[in-house]
């Protein structure tokens, strides 16, 4: 006997309908809760998980391709990724690899070039001994005698000279025998115009080479000496002043000793 579900009123197993209002009725005589094997059998998924009727997968999958379609959208989580954004990605990732590796060049680049300056500053400027006036050249030309220093010789001996040594082993061979005690500085002329540029044309006709003279002063020097040493033309031990003329010429902020090849020019 079962029951309507529409009205209460009692249906016979076998009625498909309700006698009172007529509410269809399901037939449930051929329902069984146990397989063939006598084995309790669960209701739902061949897998044995119950599959809900209620909202969810099922309702999904239930609802047809347009569900599906909204559950596969390209924006929602799990979505496939489009092919164009893939594209694009690749596409910036290179463009990006390019200019990372020109920014890496440039710096390398600048990096080798603030060392070559570091290094070139270090080698021709802190390094290197150079005479910053005429004085100090003159105070390297008696060092270089009183010592017999020919690389302090060859720091004021100009660069268009040959600096092999030869020149400033030669000036210093024929005062060797002189200890140089004292000097004075007098008939002190400052170079004109004229005085450089007769001066770079002789030197430019006798070596070849171009001398950018900056400033020149041509002076009488008096060197208080004493011979140290035997010589035909000197006793040893004894002390004299020697008057001579020099010049001293500056090229690239160093002052040189102007050598007496060209003492004689007339600047006139």
């Amino acid at each position: 006997m079962k029951k309507c579900p529409m009205c209460g009123a009692n249906v016979g197993d076998h009625q498909s309908e309700c006698p009172e209002c007529g509410c269809p009725i399901a037939d449930t005589s051929g329902f069984s809760l146990k397989s063939g094997s006598g084995a309790p059998r669960k209701s739902g998924s061949p897998m044995g998980r119950t599959m809900s009727t209620g909202s969810g997968l099922t309702d999904i999958l239930r609802d047809g391709d347009d569900s599906y379609d909204d559950f596969n959208d390209n924006s929602s989580i799990g979505g496939s990724i489009p092919i164009s954004l893939a594209k694009t990605d690749v596409g910036d990732y290179s463009v990006k690899r390019k200019s990372n590796f020109g920014k890496y060049l440039f710096r390398i680049i600048l990096l080798a070039a603030v060392a070559y300056g570091i290094y070139y500053l270090i080698t021709n400027v802190f390094m290197t001994d150079k005479a910053k006036s005429y004085n100090q050249a003159l105070d390297y030309f008696v060092e270089a005698i009183n010592e017999d220093d020919v690389e302090k010789m060859e720091i004021i001996m100009p660069p268009y000279l040959d600096k092999t040594g030869s020149q400033a082993e030669a000036y210093l061979e024929n005062l060797g025998i002189l200890h140089i005690n004292s000097y004075t500085v007098r008939d002190l002329t400052e170079f004109t115009d004229s005085d450089k540029d007769n001066l770079q044309e002789a030197i430019k006709l006798e070596t070849g080479k171009t001398a950018r003279i900056k400033e020149g002063y041509s002076m009488t020097v008096d060197f208080k000496v004493t011979v140290e040493g035997d010589s035909s033309k000197y006793i040893n031990g004894s002390s004299f002043m020697i008057s001579t003329y020099m010049e001293f010429i500056n090229i690239k902020d160093n002052w040189y000793l102007q050598i007496n090849a060209y003492e004689n020019i007339d600047y006139n």
